[in-house]
């Protein structure tokens, strides 16, 4: 019987021994496959890392930050410095001249027309009809005070723009209009801008996705700060009701570029 039992001991410990040293070996064979992807995956990084730099180099400096200055100029004039009826008036004459030259129909001018001033109009009976001049009576308008009311709501109408302008303007180093009246002076200063980044080496200040990325580490850091303590009854700036206010945070980045002139060119 003893002479039983050691037998069945020593095969058990054969075959416990025996799956052990397959673990390992499928480990190590796991480990060594990983490793092999894991050095192929860095050497396409790295490939993809030059390749980018080598396509960024080939770049203008600072084109984005060009671009986001006009963007932000033809925004601002067509928005407050352009009267958009004016403009859309002027684009519908443009397209109607368009298309008569097109079918090859010859406009002609009101003061060339004799008939300008004149239109159809009915008198006495329905087949009665002469032409009249000018634009005839007028309806009367009982309901000034309600028109004069409605226009001056218009003046008064308060001047917006939207957060993402505010970060734009950061992300250039300038500091957004926040009243009709400094809209002139706010696209001046970015078609300087403009000018300024074009004499700038690359490298010389940070570009917009540097400081939007340092704006982002900023926030998360103020973030991870005010969720990792506890105070009160609503834990860490909470109020009663378990939510706070919502915080835009501008970070250190949002004027980080040098205004022109202080830049090193």
């Amino acid at each position: 019987i003893i002479t039983e039992r050691n037998a069945l001991r020593d095969a058990y410990r054969q075959a416990n021994n025996d799956w052990y040293h397959c673990q390992r070996a499928i480990r190590a064979q796991k480990q060594l496959k990983y490793d092999e992807e894991k050095a192929a995956r860095d050497a396409e990084k790295l490939a993809w890392a030059k390749a980018r730099e080598e396509e960024e180099a080939k770049k203008i400096p600072y084109e984005e930050e060009m671009a986001l200055c006009d963007y932000l100029a033809d925004y601002l004039t067509r928005t407050y410095l352009v009267d958009a009826a004016e403009e859309k008036k002027k684009r519908e004459a443009e397209a109607a001249e368009k298309k008569r030259a097109a079918e090859g129909v010859v406009a002609v001018r009101d003061e060339d027309n004799p008939f300008a001033n004149f239109k159809p109009a009915k008198k006495g009976g329905d087949d009665e009809v002469f032409l009249q001049m000018g634009k005839g009576k007028s309806k009367r308008n009982r309901n000034k005070s309600g028109k004069a009311g409605g226009k001056a709501a218009k003046s008064k109408a308060a001047f917006t723009l939207s957060v993402d302008s505010f970060e734009q303007f950061g992300l250039l180093g300038l500091t957004p209009p926040t009243s009709a009246d400094a809209v002139e002076n706010s696209v001046t200063e970015l078609r300087e801008r403009k000018v300024w980044y074009s004499t700038q080496e690359r490298g010389a200040v940070k570009t917009a996705q540097e400081i939007r990325k340092d704006n982002e580490k900023y926030v998360a850091k103020i973030q991870a700060g005010k969720g990792g303590g506890s105070g009160g009854k609503g834990g860490s700036g909470g109020n009663k009701k378990g939510g706070g206010k919502q915080e835009v945070v501008l970070g250190p980045g949002s004027g980080s570029a040098p205004p022109p002139g202080q830049g090193g060119a």
